[in-house]
């Protein structure tokens, strides 16, 4: 077994925990750790990824700020109740709110799907498909739940790419691009651990999608519109209307 903390010169070292991170959520999924499940220690972790203990700690401070476990000093770590969504603190240390983020893709992405679909035959519509059906051929293999969400997240950056409006492209990408931040990363991976939360993702892209193509810019504004407000409800289950922050 390679060394997370020996990987290779193309690995930023500052990165390094996030390989810790990424396996540590594969293993609370495959495990079917329940909530409150006590983690090995720092030390034990380290052994078990040949990794430096700073690195294990890195990665455990990670998970701790985007939700996935509860650090009790002196007592332990243990397994989230993550079926209650994210905690309204959660983000503030990325720089950003979950909260604020998706209010403001619902300001701007919907309308970008619809430019889009205003001229689809200008579009290489293809590449972004090719990379749903990458997503998709994903869903059932949770070890690869990386790489599904990298593939989930480059969707809507290659629309936003596309956008004929260079203002609107530039506020989509910039949107888009919070979620390549690692806290962002762990993120959406505990999302879709969940295999329907995964399904209804791809399902969801490809209507956005195939509105672009072919249904209209109303269809297609829609679609997308409707997709961010699942994420919305995926993140902060049961938080509706009043319970929604404004700007």
């Amino acid at each position: 077994m390679q060394s997370p903390d020996q990987s290779g010169a193309s690995s930023r070292p500052q990165r390094r925990y996030l390989r810790i991170a990424q396996a540590l959520l594969s293993e609370i999924q495959q495990e079917g750790l329940a909530a409150g499940a006590r983690l090995p220690s720092d030390r034990e972790l380290a052994t078990r990824f040949e990794a430096s203990r700073v690195s294990v700690r890195e990665a455990l401070f990670a998970l701790e700020l985007s939700g996935a476990i509860v650090v009790r000093h002196g007592d332990g770590t243990y397994v989230a109740d993550l079926s209650r969504g994210l905690s309204k603190r959660y983000g503030h240390e990325i720089g950003s709110t979950p909260e604020h983020v998706i209010a403001a893709r619902l300001v701007v992405e919907p309308p970008v799907s619809r430019l889009l679909a205003a001229s689809p035959g200008d579009l290489d519509l293809d590449e972004v498909q090719r990379d749903l059906d990458v997503a998709t051929r994903l869903i059932d293999e949770p070890a690869q739940l990386p790489d599904f969400v990298n593939h989930s997240m480059a969707f809507h950056a290659n629309l936003a790419a596309m956008c004929p409006n260079h203002i609107l492209n530039h506020f989509a990408s910039e949107l888009v691009e919070i979620d390549r931040q690692p806290l962002w990363v762990l993120i959406n991976q505990i999302i879709l651990q969940d295999r329907a939360n995964r399904v209804q993702l791809i399902e969801d892209h490809q209507r956005v999608l195939d509105a672009i193509r072919s249904d209209g810019p109303q269809m297609a504004e829609d679609a997308m519109k409707d997709h961010l407000q699942r994420n919305k409800e995926q993140l902060f289950p049961g938080q509706r209307g009043s319970d929604w922050p404004d700007f």
